[in-house]
């Protein structure tokens, strides 16, 4: 997968998770933060390697 690629795939997760209703963020917060959390290191990480 190219870089532009994988920044996509990780943009397009990111929405995701933003547009996911109140029930699933209730009933899954702890998991759900460490996606985010993940998904946050890997950004920045690609930010750092540039």
């Amino acid at each position: 997968m190219s870089k532009a690629g994988v920044d996509e795939w990780l943009v397009t997760l990111n929405a995701v998770l933003d547009a996911l209703p109140d029930t699933v963020e209730q009933q899954h917060a702890e998991r759900l933060k460490i996606i985010r959390d993940i998904l946050g290191l890997v950004m920045v990480v690609r930010q750092l390697h540039r």
